[in-house]
Protein backbone atom coordinates (compact mmCIF):
# COMPACT_ATOMS: atom_id res chain seq x y z
CA UNK A 1 0.00 0.00 0.00
CA UNK A 2 1.18 3.49 -0.79
CA UNK A 3 -0.01 6.45 1.71
CA UNK A 4 0.82 9.73 -0.14
CA UNK A 5 3.62 7.52 -2.39
CA UNK A 6 5.65 5.96 0.54
CA UNK A 7 5.24 2.29 1.07
CA UNK A 8 3.33 2.08 4.58
CA UNK A 9 0.21 0.39 6.40
CA UNK A 10 -0.02 2.86 8.96
CA UNK A 11 -2.93 6.15 8.30
CA UNK A 12 -3.09 8.57 11.43
CA UNK A 13 -6.45 8.35 13.56
CA UNK A 14 -6.79 12.39 13.07
CA UNK A 15 -7.09 11.27 9.07
CA UNK A 16 -10.65 12.24 8.24
CA UNK A 17 -11.52 9.58 5.61
CA UNK A 18 -10.95 7.88 9.30
CA UNK A 19 -13.11 10.46 11.62
CA UNK A 20 -15.56 11.11 8.86
CA UNK A 21 -15.74 9.06 5.90
CA UNK A 22 -14.53 12.81 4.06
CA UNK A 23 -12.97 11.91 0.72
CA UNK A 24 -13.46 9.79 -2.60
CA UNK A 25 -12.50 6.61 -4.08
CA UNK A 26 -12.40 4.84 -7.19
CA UNK A 27 -11.96 1.09 -8.07
CA UNK A 28 -10.19 0.09 -10.91
CA UNK A 29 -9.62 -3.32 -13.09
CA UNK A 30 -5.67 -4.17 -13.83
CA UNK A 31 -5.69 -5.67 -16.76
CA UNK A 32 -2.03 -6.64 -17.86
CA UNK A 33 -0.44 -4.35 -16.39
CA UNK A 34 -2.45 -1.51 -17.38
CA UNK A 35 -5.74 0.20 -15.21
CA UNK A 36 -8.79 -0.46 -17.10
CA UNK A 37 -10.99 3.36 -18.08
CA UNK A 38 -8.03 4.89 -16.06
CA UNK A 39 -9.17 8.45 -17.80
CA UNK A 40 -12.37 7.98 -16.81
CA UNK A 41 -11.23 7.42 -13.17
CA UNK A 42 -9.86 9.59 -12.82
CA UNK A 43 -11.84 12.44 -14.06
CA UNK A 44 -14.50 10.94 -11.83
CA UNK A 45 -12.31 11.25 -8.86
CA UNK A 46 -11.37 14.77 -9.72
CA UNK A 47 -14.72 15.95 -10.04
CA UNK A 48 -15.51 14.51 -6.71
CA UNK A 49 -12.57 16.43 -4.83
CA UNK A 50 -14.08 19.67 -6.54
CA UNK A 51 -17.41 18.50 -5.23
CA UNK A 52 -16.31 18.16 -1.73
CA UNK A 53 -13.71 21.09 -1.84
CA UNK A 54 -10.82 18.85 -1.39
CA UNK A 55 -8.01 20.75 -2.70
CA UNK A 56 -5.95 17.28 -3.81
CA UNK A 57 -3.44 16.82 -6.10
CA UNK A 58 -3.42 13.59 -8.45
CA UNK A 59 -0.75 14.52 -10.85
CA UNK A 60 1.42 11.95 -9.25
CA UNK A 61 -1.35 9.53 -9.10
CA UNK A 62 -0.38 7.42 -12.33
CA UNK A 63 3.51 7.42 -12.02
CA UNK A 64 2.09 5.56 -7.81
CA UNK A 65 -0.30 3.48 -9.93
CA UNK A 66 2.34 2.18 -11.94
CA UNK A 67 4.77 1.36 -9.39
CA UNK A 68 2.60 -0.57 -7.33
CA UNK A 69 0.86 -2.83 -10.01
CA UNK A 70 4.50 -3.35 -11.06
CA UNK A 71 5.37 -4.72 -7.78
CA UNK A 72 2.12 -7.09 -7.99
CA UNK A 73 1.38 -8.52 -10.97
CA UNK A 74 -0.21 -8.10 -14.31
CA UNK A 75 -3.76 -8.39 -13.17
CA UNK A 76 -6.12 -7.41 -9.72
CA UNK A 77 -7.82 -4.35 -8.61
CA UNK A 78 -6.40 -1.19 -8.02
CA UNK A 79 -8.15 0.84 -5.06
CA UNK A 80 -7.47 4.74 -4.88
CA UNK A 81 -9.03 6.95 -1.70
CA UNK A 82 -8.32 10.58 -1.50
CA UNK A 83 -9.57 11.65 2.00
CA UNK A 84 -9.40 15.52 2.59
CA UNK A 85 -6.25 14.66 5.67
CA UNK A 86 -5.86 14.93 9.11
CA UNK A 87 -7.78 17.53 10.94
CA UNK A 88 -8.49 18.18 14.56
CA UNK A 89 -11.80 17.82 16.13
CA UNK A 90 -15.17 18.43 14.74
CA UNK A 91 -16.68 18.64 11.00
CA UNK A 92 -15.08 22.43 10.08
CA UNK A 93 -12.40 21.27 7.47
CA UNK A 94 -8.72 22.96 8.08
CA UNK A 95 -7.70 25.89 6.47
CA UNK A 96 -5.13 24.66 4.66
CA UNK A 97 -5.89 20.83 4.38
CA UNK A 98 -2.95 18.60 3.24
CA UNK A 99 -5.36 16.18 1.48
CA UNK A 100 -4.20 11.80 1.73
CA UNK A 101 -3.30 10.04 -1.23
CA UNK A 102 -3.98 6.13 -0.64
CA UNK A 103 -3.22 3.54 -2.94
CA UNK A 104 -3.71 -0.19 -2.48
CA UNK A 105 -3.87 -3.10 -4.64
CA UNK A 106 -5.67 -6.46 -4.36
CA UNK A 107 -6.10 -10.15 -6.13
CA UNK A 108 -8.73 -10.13 -8.31
CA UNK A 109 -11.90 -12.33 -7.08
CA UNK A 110 -11.79 -15.44 -9.06
CA UNK A 111 -15.43 -16.00 -9.50
CA UNK A 112 -16.16 -13.28 -11.55
CA UNK A 113 -15.49 -15.08 -15.01
CA UNK A 114 -17.93 -17.28 -13.44
CA UNK A 115 -20.27 -14.81 -13.06
CA UNK A 116 -20.05 -12.58 -16.12
CA UNK A 117 -20.61 -16.29 -18.33
CA UNK A 118 -23.39 -18.25 -16.31
CA UNK A 119 -24.80 -15.27 -14.73
CA UNK A 120 -25.97 -14.75 -10.84
CA UNK A 121 -28.79 -14.53 -8.69
CA UNK A 122 -30.07 -11.34 -6.80
CA UNK A 123 -31.56 -10.27 -3.58
CA UNK A 124 -33.65 -7.04 -3.01
CA UNK A 125 -32.75 -5.43 0.03
CA UNK A 126 -35.01 -3.57 2.05
CA UNK A 127 -32.43 -1.13 3.75
CA UNK A 128 -32.84 1.78 2.04
CA UNK A 129 -30.05 4.08 -0.29
CA UNK A 130 -29.79 7.72 1.61
CA UNK A 131 -31.15 11.21 -0.53
CA UNK A 132 -28.83 13.66 -1.41
CA UNK A 133 -28.75 15.84 -4.66
CA UNK A 134 -25.82 17.34 -3.86
CA UNK A 135 -23.93 14.17 -3.18
CA UNK A 136 -25.85 11.67 -5.78
CA UNK A 137 -23.93 10.18 -8.24
CA UNK A 138 -20.24 10.57 -6.35
CA UNK A 139 -18.52 7.69 -5.15
CA UNK A 140 -17.60 9.63 -1.81
CA UNK A 141 -15.82 7.45 1.41
CA UNK A 142 -19.52 7.29 3.35
CA UNK A 143 -20.84 3.65 2.17
CA UNK A 144 -22.87 2.59 5.49
CA UNK A 145 -25.93 2.42 3.15
CA UNK A 146 -23.86 -0.68 1.52
CA UNK A 147 -22.56 -2.04 4.77
CA UNK A 148 -26.09 -2.37 6.39
CA UNK A 149 -27.46 -3.98 2.75
CA UNK A 150 -24.75 -6.25 2.94
CA UNK A 151 -26.10 -7.95 6.10
CA UNK A 152 -29.24 -8.86 4.55
CA UNK A 153 -28.19 -10.88 1.39
CA UNK A 154 -27.95 -14.33 1.53
CA UNK A 155 -24.85 -16.79 0.71
CA UNK A 156 -26.73 -18.15 -1.69
CA UNK A 157 -26.86 -14.79 -3.56
CA UNK A 158 -23.94 -12.77 -5.48
CA UNK A 159 -25.47 -8.99 -5.52
CA UNK A 160 -28.03 -7.02 -3.68
CA UNK A 161 -30.10 -4.64 -5.15
CA UNK A 162 -31.36 -1.32 -3.70
CA UNK A 163 -34.27 0.79 -3.40
CA UNK A 164 -34.66 4.82 -2.32
CA UNK A 165 -37.21 5.43 0.36
CA UNK A 166 -39.76 5.48 -2.51
CA UNK A 167 -39.26 1.59 -3.34
CA UNK A 168 -37.33 2.97 -6.64
CA UNK A 169 -34.72 0.71 -8.04
CA UNK A 170 -31.85 2.70 -7.42
CA UNK A 171 -28.68 0.37 -7.88
CA UNK A 172 -26.84 -2.67 -6.76
CA UNK A 173 -24.78 -3.15 -3.48
CA UNK A 174 -21.77 -3.08 -5.51
CA UNK A 175 -23.20 -1.93 -9.22
CA UNK A 176 -25.49 -0.14 -11.66
CA UNK A 177 -28.13 -2.01 -12.88
CA UNK A 178 -29.60 -2.15 -16.16
CA UNK A 179 -32.39 -3.70 -17.62
CA UNK A 180 -34.16 -4.81 -21.02
CA UNK A 181 -38.02 -3.88 -21.78
CA UNK A 182 -39.37 -4.09 -25.34
CA UNK A 183 -35.61 -3.95 -27.14
CA UNK A 184 -34.84 -0.71 -25.08
CA UNK A 185 -32.09 -0.94 -22.05
CA UNK A 186 -33.26 1.12 -19.10
CA UNK A 187 -31.10 2.11 -16.01
CA UNK A 188 -32.37 4.20 -13.21
CA UNK A 189 -31.92 7.85 -13.06
CA UNK A 190 -29.48 8.99 -9.99
CA UNK A 191 -30.04 12.46 -9.60
CA UNK A 192 -31.06 11.76 -5.61
CA UNK A 193 -28.66 9.17 -4.90
CA UNK A 194 -26.70 6.20 -6.06
CA UNK A 195 -23.04 6.07 -7.59
CA UNK A 196 -22.82 7.18 -11.37
CA UNK A 197 -20.30 4.52 -12.31
CA UNK A 198 -17.60 4.22 -14.71
CA UNK A 199 -19.18 1.00 -16.49
CA UNK A 200 -22.68 2.74 -16.15
CA UNK A 201 -20.79 5.18 -18.30
CA UNK A 202 -18.97 3.28 -20.64
CA UNK A 203 -22.15 1.00 -21.73
CA UNK A 204 -24.64 4.14 -22.29
CA UNK A 205 -22.01 5.44 -24.93
CA UNK A 206 -21.74 2.19 -26.54
CA UNK A 207 -25.37 2.49 -26.79
CA UNK A 208 -25.34 5.65 -28.22
CA UNK A 209 -22.50 4.69 -30.54
CA UNK A 210 -24.53 1.81 -32.20
CA UNK A 211 -28.53 2.67 -33.53
CA UNK A 212 -29.82 -0.68 -32.79
CA UNK A 213 -29.57 0.05 -29.17
CA UNK A 214 -31.34 2.33 -27.36
CA UNK A 215 -30.94 3.20 -24.05
CA UNK A 216 -32.65 5.64 -21.45
CA UNK A 217 -31.91 6.30 -17.66
CA UNK A 218 -35.67 6.77 -15.61
CA UNK A 219 -37.63 5.85 -12.27
CA UNK A 220 -37.96 1.98 -12.11
CA UNK A 221 -39.41 -0.21 -9.76
CA UNK A 222 -40.76 -3.73 -9.13
CA UNK A 223 -43.58 -3.38 -12.58
CA UNK A 224 -40.77 -2.91 -14.81
CA UNK A 225 -38.62 -6.18 -13.50
CA UNK A 226 -41.79 -7.74 -13.80
CA UNK A 227 -42.10 -7.00 -17.65
CA UNK A 228 -38.33 -7.19 -18.44
CA UNK A 229 -36.91 -9.68 -20.60
CA UNK A 230 -33.49 -8.92 -19.60
CA UNK A 231 -31.59 -7.63 -16.47
CA UNK A 232 -27.73 -7.54 -15.51
CA UNK A 233 -25.32 -5.54 -12.84
CA UNK A 234 -22.31 -4.08 -13.87
CA UNK A 235 -19.30 -2.07 -12.15
CA UNK A 236 -15.68 -1.28 -13.68
CA UNK A 237 -14.32 -4.55 -12.04
CA UNK A 238 -16.52 -7.06 -12.89
CA UNK A 239 -17.68 -6.10 -15.83
CA UNK A 240 -21.63 -7.18 -17.17
CA UNK A 241 -22.94 -9.72 -14.89
CA UNK A 242 -26.40 -11.18 -16.12
CA UNK A 243 -28.83 -11.76 -13.62
CA UNK A 244 -30.65 -15.04 -13.93
CA UNK A 245 -32.57 -14.60 -10.99
CA UNK A 246 -34.42 -11.74 -8.71
CA UNK A 247 -35.92 -12.40 -5.20
CA UNK A 248 -38.10 -9.11 -4.72
CA UNK A 249 -39.59 -9.58 -1.45
CA UNK A 250 -41.59 -13.17 -1.94
CA UNK A 251 -41.65 -12.98 -5.49
CA UNK A 252 -38.87 -14.93 -7.62
CA UNK A 253 -38.01 -12.92 -10.69
CA UNK A 254 -36.66 -15.53 -13.86
CA UNK A 255 -34.45 -14.45 -16.42
CA UNK A 256 -32.47 -15.34 -19.56
CA UNK A 257 -28.95 -14.25 -20.52
CA UNK A 258 -30.35 -12.35 -23.33
CA UNK A 259 -28.89 -11.05 -27.07
CA UNK A 260 -28.71 -7.65 -25.75
CA UNK A 261 -26.29 -8.31 -22.52
CA UNK A 262 -24.44 -10.37 -24.76
CA UNK A 263 -23.51 -7.87 -27.31
CA UNK A 264 -23.27 -5.33 -24.84
CA UNK A 265 -20.49 -8.08 -22.85
CA UNK A 266 -18.46 -8.14 -26.49
CA UNK A 267 -18.70 -4.38 -26.60
CA UNK A 268 -17.33 -3.86 -23.43
CA UNK A 269 -14.30 -6.36 -23.61
CA UNK A 270 -13.14 -4.35 -26.53
CA UNK A 271 -12.00 -1.85 -23.83
CA UNK A 272 -10.73 -4.45 -21.82
CA UNK A 273 -12.83 -5.25 -18.78
CA UNK A 274 -13.42 -9.25 -18.40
Amino acid sequence: MLVNGQHQNLLPVADRAVQYGDGAFETILVRDHQPVFWQQHLDRLYAACQTLQIPADLSTLRTEADSLIAAHGATGVLKIIISRGAGGRGYSAPASPEPTRILQIHPLPQDYLHAASKGIRAFKCKHPLSSNPVLAGLKHLNRLDQVMASFEVPTQFQEGLMCNAAGDLIEGIKSNVFIVIDGVLLTPELSQCGVAGVMRAAIISRCREHASLNVAERKLGLEELETASEVFVCNSVMGIWPITQIQWNQAALNYEIGPITKRLQALIAEDGPI
